[in-house]
């Protein structure tokens, strides 16, 4: 799997803190550099999809491109597909043979939708015709008074605009994010009312997000986020000068409870804690993610996660026999600077080593993110990964009080691989993950 980064944004939004800036310049110097980092890591690419034979995928491995940002949506449609060319070539080591529609398990790029609205039907379908097999679009909101304030360049129509045209193209695989815990009285005061007045509010701009289309043809797939302050964003400052106060914990528990229950009656597959798909519909990038499988990330502020196996020699003889050598795996977690001239500056010179930092993980960092990212999903993380050292009497605790459920296996605590049971937080209890979670690592 392959993440591109595309840091360029029209504008900022008030709640976000990744690396993103205005460009004032041309896209083609960062496009240049993107293609350039993609045929440097050709190998890492390709051994991150195929065993060494190249006959067939790793298990667990999926062959698929996520390019985010920032605002993708940005670039012009040639330069999205010189990225899907140059990952072409890294992956299959040709520029023919397959055609770019069939060569990725899923292709998501995503957009805005003013880009969407500005390019209209012809930009959509040449974006399709790049290869993108899904599209996630930014909604956020479906009340114009909260996207003027989150700094968004659209309004609600646009959304159902965009939402319209991406049809028209051929989308057949849209998500589209959505964000909550917000006290619409505290965005503007004069709109401010009751508890009761508050869940019909989220209910309304529920309802909106499932009609976006207007013509009861629902969205594959519903991302919601938890509205947070991030270090370094515009809502962080407006916070700290006084002017908004985070929404109350009971409203934004009352509120995801709303959002599950009304989008499991829609017929939603609430397959991770953000994370929401009709059948069949769950996004395979992130859902590998979530697994721990290795991605290679590209462009200025990507992450990158890897297997390094290799062999040591083992200590000692039986009966006089070399007992040889022992295969290790290192988990190495890199990253690229947030610097989008160094990173193009690099890809000039060839010094990638200028822009990129390194750190192999320890076994229980390991264990740690294991545990963190399979538990916000709804198949959980074997038992085995919890049931173990200093962890297993918490999660004994966990599993007494409803926190943790068991779920596969024969139920009854069996190591068999085929068989062994995996613990996972049940949907009631999602909200409060990061405390069940902690408790745990």
């Amino acid at each position: 799997m392959v993440y591109i980064h595309i840091p360029y944004c029209r504008s900022f939004c008030t709640y976000c803190g990744f690396y993103s800036i205005i460009p004032s310049w041309g896209y083609g110097a960062l496009t240049d550099a993107l293609c350039a980092e993609i045929e440097a890591r050709e190998g890492e690419i390709r051994s991150a999809v195929f065993l060494p034979s190249g006959s067939r995928k790793c298990k667990g491995a999926v062959n698929t491109i996520y390019i985010g940002g920032g605002t993708p949506s940005v670039l012009p449609v040639d330069q999205i597909a010189r990225l899907a060319s140059a990952c072409f070539r890294a992956v299959y080591g040709t520029e023919s043979g397959l055609s770019m529609g069939g060569a990725f398990d899923e292709f998501t790029v995503e957009v805005n939708p003013d880009d969407i609205v500005r390019g209209g039907v012809r930009y959509a379908e040449s974006l399709l015709g790049t290869g993108v097999t899904r599209v996630s679009m930014g909604v956020q909101s479906m009340d114009d008074r909260v996207l003027k304030w989150m700094n968004r360049r659209h309004n609600a129509a646009a959304a159902r605009k965009a939402y319209r045209i991406l049809r028209e193209a051929g989308a057949d695989n849209i998500s589209i994010d959505l964000i909550f815990g917000y006290d619409i009285g505290r965005i503007i005061p004069s709109a401010a009312i009751s508890d009761t007045d508050s869940d019909r509010y989220w209910m309304c701009m529920l309802e909106a997000a499932l009609d976006i289309g207007g013509d009861g043809s629902l969205p594959e797939h519903i991302s919601a986020y938890q509205l947070s302050v991030e270090e370094g964003s515009a809502l962080a400052w407006m916070i700290e000068a006084g002017r908004y106060a985070e929404a109350q914990e009971d409203l934004c528990a009352a509120q995801y409870s709303r959002l599950c229950s009304v989008l499991a009656a829609a017929g939603y597959h609430h397959y991770e804690i953000s994370n929401f798909a009709r059948s069949g519909f769950e996004a395979l990038h992130n859902s590998a993610y979530w697994r721990h499988t290795p991605y290679v990330g590209i462009g200025p502020a990507a992450h990158s996660l890897s297997r390094r196996t290799g062999s040591i020699q083992s200590a000692g003889s039986v009966a006089g026999q070399d007992m040889g050598s022992k295969e290790m795996t290192d988990w190495v977690r890199s990253w690229n600077a947030e610097d989008v001239d160094a990173y193009i500056a690099a890809s000039l010179s060839g010094d990638w080593g200028s822009v990129r930092g390194a750190e192999t993980l320890t076994r229980e960092q390991l264990r740690e993110e294991e545990i963190m990212l399979g538990l916000r999903t709804d198949r959980g993380v074997p038992s085995s990964l919890i049931m173990t050292g200093a962890s297993a009497q918490k999660a004994k605790s966990l599993l007494a009080s409803g926190a943790l459920v068991r779920t596969g296996g024969d139920q009854t605590g069996r190591t068999d691989p085929e068989k062994e049971p995996y613990l996972r937080i049940p949907e009631d209890r999602f909200f409060v993950s990061d405390d069940i979670i902690a408790e745990l690592i």
